[in-house]
């Protein structure tokens, strides 16, 4: 239980305001600067043992197993057939027991569409670094190119 309340903590206090600040930081700022300061943040290279990654794939890597985790407590906490209870009142149960499922079924779907936004912020995060970096690139291709050409002009 205590790892499960750790994982929320680390979803809403790490997971779900480092996607947010890396959207602002490639949008707002100056696009070379924005995309360079993204990329040195959350895209170097990192390795644990023989095993090579990015750090935008831990991050995406640890969003996707919480939003496992949380689809999966929704689908075998509240779909199993042993609960008779689905409607507002049960003959098995008292009030304070209702009251309790639906906190909990409550909870639990907050936290599927907490996880699930912030897998597509982290998404997103890469889609948009990774298509300011193509703009990056073709900019400066664009001089090289021309001189690439000019020099293959001279060797014919």
């Amino acid at each position: 239980m205590i790892s499960i309340m750790m994982t929320w903590g680390h979803m809403i206090w790490i997971f779900l305001p480092l996607p947010l600040i890396s959207l602002l930081l490639l949008t707002i700022l100056p696009q070379s600067f924005g995309t360079r300061l993204v990329q040195k943040i959350f895209f170097t290279r990192i390795s644990i043992g023989h095993w090579h990654t990015r750090l935008v794939w831990v991050f995406v890597g640890a969003s996707l197993i919480i939003f496992s985790m949380a689809a999966r407590t929704i689908q075998m906490g509240f779909a199993s057939a042993h609960v008779p209870c689905s409607g507002s009142s049960c003959p098995y149960h008292g009030g304070e027991t209702m009251w309790y499922r639906r906190a909990s079924r409550y909870r639990a779907e907050r936290n599927f569409w907490l996880s699930l936004f912030t897998l597509v912020l982290w998404l997103l995060v890469y889609k948009i670094w990774l298509l300011n970096d193509q703009i990056m690139k073709l900019k400066r291709g664009g001089d090289g190119k021309k001189t690439s050409k000019s020099n293959s002009d001279k060797d014919d």
